[in-house]
């Protein structure tokens, strides 16, 4: 194997748990109720998760929940 395969071997296993963590967050978000949600709306809740990786998934799960 030589570096340009295993630089692409890598890269699409990041990618892949990149996808992988972002649709559980997202789904996450798909099953919470309205009045559990803070700060900001669903649509906006998954603009942050999708575009700011990892820390809009984070955010969400740290303060865009309430948690009973």
């Amino acid at each position: 194997m030589n570096s340009t395969t295993v630089a692409l071997i890598t890269a699409i296993a990041l990618l892949s748990v990149v996808v992988w963590f972002d649709r559980r967050v997202l789904a996450d978000l798909s099953n919470t109720s309205d009045t559990q949600l803070r700060y900001f709306d669903r649509n906006t809740w998954a603009l942050i998760i999708v575009l700011s990786f990892p820390i809009g998934p984070a955010l969400y799960l740290f303060y865009g929940k309430r948690y009973r």
